[in-house]
C-alpha cells in the first residue's frame, strides 16, 4: 500500500511518496540538460574550426639557408687528394637538385682549385653558374657553397583542453600536426614547396649538345637501331 505524505499540493491534495521521487528525478534531469546546453555554448579552449585544415593550422615553414663545404688543403699539396675529389662531386650533385642560385667557390691553394675547376668542367657545370668569391687567408684550402631551401616542421604535443569534452565532435589543436612534422622531413627537396621544378635540367646538356651539334652537320639525330633490334609489323609477321 503506497504511503500517504501530508504535503500540500498545488491545489491542496496531498502526495506520495513515488510522486516526490518521479519529482525528484525530474529535476535532475533537467539540470543535467543544463550543464549539456552549457558545453554546447561554451566550447572549450583548444578545439579549432572545422573549416581550417591541417595545412592552415600547422603550416611548413620553408626559408633560405647555405650548404657549406670545406675542403683542408695543405700549402704544400699539389691538388685534391681522391677522398676530396669525390665529396666536391658529392656536392655538386646536391647542388644540381637543391641548389637556388650559384654556387660560391674560394680558395688560397692554386693546385686545388685547378683541380676543382677540372671537377666542374667533368659535371658539365655552366661558367655562368659558377660564382668566385673572396676567401678568408687564414683558413687554408677551398670553400664551396650554394643557397637551398630548407623545410621546418611545427612544433607539436599541444593538447590545451581536454578531449573528452567536445559535444560538437570538432578536431583538436595537434591533429594533423604530426603528419605536417614528418612530410617536412622527408620531403626529398623543400625547393618544390615554393616553385616547379624547369622541365628542362641541365644534366641533359651534353645530350642537347649532340644532337644540336649533329641536326647542324645533317646528320640523323634519332638513335641507330640494327635490324635485329628493328620490331617485325604485322604484315611482316603474316608474310612468315
Amino acid at each position: 500500500m503506497t504511503k500517504q505524505m501530508k504535503m500540500p499540493g498545488c491545489f491542496g491534495t496531498s502526495l506520495t511518496s513515488a510522486t516526490v521521487r518521479i519529482l525528484a528525478a525530474s529535476v535532475l534531469v533537467t539540470g543535467l540538460a543544463g550543464c549539456g546546453h552549457r558545453y554546447d555554448e561554451i566550447r572549450p579552449s583548444g578545439f579549432v574550426d572545422t573549416t581550417q585544415d591541417a595545412e592552415q593550422r600547422h603550416p611548413i615553414e620553408i626559408e633560405k639557408a647555405r650548404a657549406v663545404l670545406t675542403l683542408n688543403v695543405p700549402g704544400s699539396a699539389q691538388g685534391l687528394n681522391v677522398y676530396q675529389k669525390d665529396r666536391v662531386r658529392h656536392f655538386i650533385g646536391l647542388w644540381r637538385n637543391e641548389g637556388s642560385g650559384k654556387i660560391a667557390v674560394s680558395g688560397n691553394n692554386r693546385g686545388a682549385l685547378e683541380g676543382l675547376r677540372d671537377l666542374l668542367i667533368e659535371r658539365v657545370v655552366p661558367v655562368g653558374a659558377v660564382e668566385v668569391v673572396r676567401h678568408d687567408a687564414n683558413q687554408p684550402g677551398i670553400k664551396l657553397s650554394f643557397a637551398r631551401y630548407v623545410a621546418e616542421g611545427p612544433k607539436c604535443g599541444k593538447f590545451p583542453s581536454n578531449l573528452a569534452v567536445d559535444s560538437a565532435n570538432t578536431e583538436y589543436e595537434n591533429f594533423g600536426c604530426a603528419q605536417q612534422h614528418n612530410l617536412a622531413a622527408l620531403i626529398a627537396n623543400p625547393k618544390d614547396l615554393v616553385t616547379p621544378r624547369d622541365q628542362v635540367d641541365w644534366t641533359d646538356a651534353d645530350r642537347r649538345d649532340f644532337i644540336y651539334r649533329a641536326w647542324l652537320g645533317g646528320r640523323n639525330t634519332a638513335g641507330d637501331t640494327s635490324n635485329t633490334n628493328k620490331a617485325g609489323t604485322i604484315s611482316d609477321v603474316a608474310a612468315h
